[in-house]
């Protein structure tokens, strides 16, 4: 775990920028011509809008402020694009999902040069390098970190880089290469005692910090005790061959009436074999479910259900950030993204950042909150604060759960 990735100055910001870009231009690199033209579907975006997005963000918030906001309240920059453009087009605020998939997009070509003239430039401008200099701000994006959106361009591509991860396996491309099954360890329950803990970043904490992950506040815990690791697809087997899915109690609510239209009775993309063992959809491969693995691709009400069944509960944001920090047998990470028991809501002081449409749309609706981290999420990015958010119906994305009993 890259514990200093929130600290990347200079020359390690640009080596990390240009790592990050690889990874971006590897993960789609290898689609063929049919392949970048699948059949529109929620969840995942237009592989030569993505990319182009990617150019446009890392260069309207690096290279074009000072920036102020609209009538409408949408960001606008001084300076004009020189190589991502429109903003009308690649704003991810003003183009709405489905208009993505119907307006003309640069070819492979063009976004080859679009990619490369935009990491160069950004590169330049990173302050205390030669030839960099702090972008102009004013008082609607003003930060006082000079690096705080090279910083933030550089997490945003990495979290493209996972979506184009869930995109070649919801449309069941080959895996990418060096992207092997996540494995977990057998899990132990692990104690926590009661107290007041503190969550979140602290305005005098160095480094970089989403405007989500602050304040930092103070959380009073209840005695408590959470498994070690993620349920294993082998424990949420013996849930589902339960019955579990047909049983009402363990689907309250709205958890009831999505499961009653999806018609499911087990995982989206778990089949059994003509042996009645079980499989799990793998991008473009059926595999057995093997013991060892996390319940994947599991959705909030799911994971919900399955601690209904199980006597258990999922844990609050607090107690898994909480765990995380401070329980060194708490193993998390580079398995798959885990549920919360907690709506993606605002902490107490929550202020804006200058991209404030990563968090505050979010805010206080329909949006759960996980955390940890995937197997095709960046070391980078994996940060016992960091808070990541999706609808709870979702399970698209790498998700899945662990429990708390007490």
């Amino acid at each position: 775990m890259d514990v200093d990735a929130r600290h990347l100055s200079g020359g390690n910001l640009a080596t990390a920028l240009r790592d990050s870009r690889a990874r971006t231009l590897a993960l789609v690199g290898d689609l063929t011509d049919a392949q970048w033209q699948p059949t529109r579907q929620l969840g995942i975006n237009p592989i030569a809008w993505e990319l182009a997005h990617i150019a446009w963000f890392a260069e309207f918030w690096i290279l074009r402020g000072p920036h102020q906001r609209d009538g409408q309240g949408f960001a606008q920059a001084r300076h004009p694009p020189r190589f991502a453009g429109p903003d009308a087009h690649f704003d991810s605020a003003r183009l709405a999902h489905a208009q993505r998939w119907v307006e003309n997009m640069p070819t492979r070509a063009e976004l080859g040069v679009m990619l490369q003239g935009q990491l160069d430039a950004c590169i330049d401008a990173i302050p205390g390098t030669h030839g960099g200099a702090t972008v102009g701000t004013d008082s609607a994006t003003a930060h006082p970190d000079p690096l705080y959106f090279h910083r933030l361009a550089l997490f945003h591509e990495d979290m493209h880089g996972e979506a184009f991860c869930w995109m070649r396996a919801a449309l069941g491309y080959p895996a990418p290469a060096g992207v092997a099954v996540p494995t977990i360890a057998e899990s132990t329950l692990l104690s926590v005692p009661s107290g007041e803990v503190r969550v979140g970043y602290d305005a005098e904490d160095p480094g970089f910090a989403f405007d989500n992950e602050c304040p930092a506040h103070t959380v009073r815990l209840q005695d408590f005790a959470v498994d070690s690791a993620p349920v294993s697809a082998l424990d949420f087997a013996r849930f589902v061959d339960s019955g579990g899915y047909d049983a009402p109690q363990f689907w309250p609510s709205v958890a009831g009436t999505w499961r009653a239209r999806s018609h499911l009775v087990h995982p989206q993309r778990w089949r059994r074999n003509t042996h009645g063992a079980w499989e799990m959809r793998w991008f473009d491969q059926w595999l057995p479910l093997a013991p060892d693995t996390p319940a994947m691709h599991i959705n909030a009400y799911e994971a919900q259900a399955f601690c209904l069944w199980a006597g258990r509960r999922l844990p609050s944001a607090a107690e898994w950030e909480h765990a995380a920090r401070t329980l060194p047998g708490f193993r998390w990470g580079h398995s798959v993204w885990e549920w919360t028991a907690d709506a993606f809501t605002p902490y107490p002081g929550f202020t804006p950042g200058p991209y404030r449409e990563y968090s505050e749309p979010w805010m206080g609706g329909d949006h759960r909150e996980l955390r940890g981290g995937a197997f095709a999420t960046h070391a980078r990015m994996h940060n016992p604060r960091y808070r990541n958010f999706f609808q709870p119906h979702r399970c698209d994305v790498f998700a899945g759960f662990r429990t708390v009993a007490g």
